[in-house]
Parts: C-alpha cells; structure tokens; sequence
C-alpha cells in the first residue's frame, strides 16, 4: 500500500507518484498518517469532494483544527458570517498601503547575508495579520504584539508562547464574544504559516524571473504568485473529509466512514485541470464551503511583498541550492521552508 504523503524532491516540485497515481489509479487505497484511507489525485475529483456535503470536515479527524475546520454547513456558515465581511478583497485592500509599508521597511533592512523566513517573512506575515486582525476586532495592530510571540516558527520557551497566548486571547476577548473570538483565533493560527510557506515558495519562484523584472509589473506578480500556489500549495491536511454515506468517486466505491484525502498538490498539476482564471488554476485556498476565509489577505500580502523585494533589494539571490531546502513538516501540514539563506 502507498504511504502518504510522498516526499517532495524539491520545493517546488512534487513526487511523481502522484502522477502515477492519477494516471494509473486516482483514486488509491494509501496508508497515512491518519490511518487508512483514499487518496484522490485527479482535480474533477478533488474539487468534487471539496464541493459535496456527503464528505464531511467535521468527521474528518479529531484534531485541534479549530471552530471553522472542524464544523460543517449550516453550522460552519453561520460562523463564517460572524467576520466574513472583513476578509473580502474590498475590506483587505484598504490595508495594502500599510502592509506595503510594512513590506518596504524589512526588505530595506534585510542586511548583506540573511535567512529570509527570519529576516523578512516571520516580522512580515506577524505585522500584517495583527493588523488585519486589529482591524477586525477593533483594536490598533499595535496590541496585538503578543501574537508574534505565540505564532514564530523559532524555538520559544513553552512558558513563554503560553504566556503570551493568554495576554492575546485577553486582549481579544475584551472587542468580541466567544463565538466570534474563536473564529479570529482560527484564522491567525491558519494564516501565519501558510504565508510564510508561500512566501518563501514564491521568493524561489520569482528569483528565477529574475526578481527585479518584477518591479512595478502587478499583473506579472499576481500571475507568479497564483502559478507558485498551484506548484507549492500548503499541505493537504485542512482538507481531509469522512464520508457520511457510500459514494461513488471516480469509478469506486467508498463506504461510509472512510477517510478521503484530496490531495490538491496533485490536482493542481493535472492536465485536465480547467484554464482560466485563478480559482481554475488551483485549488490552494480549497473550495466550496470550507474555502480558505483568508484568501484576499494571503493573495494581497503575497503580492505585496514580491513588489517590495523586487523594488527595494533587487539583487537579492538564494545563498544555497533550492534542492538543499528543506520543509519544517511533513507534506500532510503546512509546511514552510525551514530556512533560505540569502544574499543581497
């Protein structure tokens, strides 16, 4: 039997069993970390399960997932609307000209060696989710400092990210209900990661174009940023679904009960993928009810930050091979890169 998930050879690449797979068989009995289940591999199929109701997130698994992943429609709707009309594009675009503040002052300081998750992709993502967070409880980014200290990917005394976990979830408490608490809290702990994993996949990606051709040109950035979220998306866990009743899926028989994995890095690189625009081209943020609520935000500081780069440390290049980097975690979870040396 498959074990899932398989390695990645590079950072941005993904294994070739995954091809296989869908080629040969695309929907595949696979030993994970979760126990048995069915691995699906082909975007028709992927994005079918995403979409249906008889696949459950809320079944899914048993892990601390949060209020939003781990409940499913009518519920899951009701909390989304408890905040959704903050995470839109037109609410998150009022805040790029602070985050590209905030982008302009740590690419100008990044110093002559660096690692870049540390120097510049950490304090980035931590000042703009405060921000976007303080926005939408009503409090200045400012207050909301002990969130760095609870999100950093560094080693920090458990003492220490507790302590500073209680004071944020203090501060929080005192501008929303419990309800809608839990739900702020969900999308700082899923959005951090996820964009410093992105981040540092697009750094690779757009040092290739090279990165000073980037400067000024939005529609070149939004184009590298959404083709790096189809050849690096965050992991597959947050999607996991448990059948509620037998299905038929790509010419098998599920049974109730079984656990699906729809494995979007492997969709994303099917040639019958639809074309168009970016919710054609991949699946990273998921789709259907349980779609990423914080995707205006990511896509906004992810374009955000290759413009600073691009404008302000141009001569920016990596310090070792892109073969040599390696993920923090298994593919299963958001997994950014632990560390990319760099040189400007």
């Amino acid at each position: 039997m498959t074990r899932y998930p398989l390695p990645r050879p590079h950072p941005l690449g993904i294994h070739p069993g995954y091809a296989r797979l869908r080629e040969g068989c695309p929907v595949a009995r696979v030993d994970s970390p979760y126990g048995p289940a069915w691995l699906i591999t082909r975007y028709a199929d992927v994005a079918a399960v995403l979409t249906d109701a008889r696949y459950s997130r809320a079944a899914a698994t048993e892990d601390d997932g949060g209020v939003l992943l781990n409940t499913d429609p009518p519920e899951h709707d009701r909390l989304r609307r408890l905040v959704v009309a903050h995470t839109g594009a037109a609410a998150v675009e009022r805040l790029r000209p602070r985050a590209a503040e905030i982008a302009t002052t740590l690419a100008k300081r990044i110093p002559a060696e660096a690692e870049f998750v540390s120097a510049f992709a950490e304090p980035y993502s931590h000042r703009v989710l405060a921000l976007f967070v303080g926005h939408l409880v009503g409090l200045p980014g400012g207050e909301l400092s002990p969130m760095a200290t609870v999100l950093t990917l560094a080693r920090v005394p458990d003492r220490e990210r507790a302590a500073a976990f209680a004071e944020l979830r203090r501060r929080l408490r005192s501008q929303v209900d419990d309800e809608t608490l839990a739900v702020v809290l969900n999308i700082v702990f899923g959005g951090h990661a996820a964009v410093v994993a992105a981040l540092g996949y697009c750094l690779l990606a757009a040092l290739v174009e090279p990165l000073p051709s980037l400067a000024g040109d939005a529609r070149r950035i939004a184009e590298l940023v959404e083709e790096t979220l189809r050849l690096a998306p965050p992991g597959d866990r947050t999607l996991l679904r448990r059948t509620l009743e037998p299905v038929e899926l790509g010419g098998r028989e599920l049974p109730a009960g079984a656990l699906v994995i729809p494995s979007i890095a492997a969709a994303g690189r099917d040639p019958d993928r639809p074309a168009g625009g970016p919710a054609g081209r991949h699946l990273a943020f998921g789709r259907g009810a349980h779609a990423c609520l914080g995707m205006a935000l990511a896509r906004m500081e992810l374009r955000v930050a290759l413009q600073a780069l691009a404008e302000h440390v141009p001569g920016l290049r990596p310090a070792a091979g892109p073969a040599t980097l390696r993920r923090t975690c298994e593919e299963l979870a958001v997994s950014p890169l632990a560390g990319i040396p760099i040189r400007v």
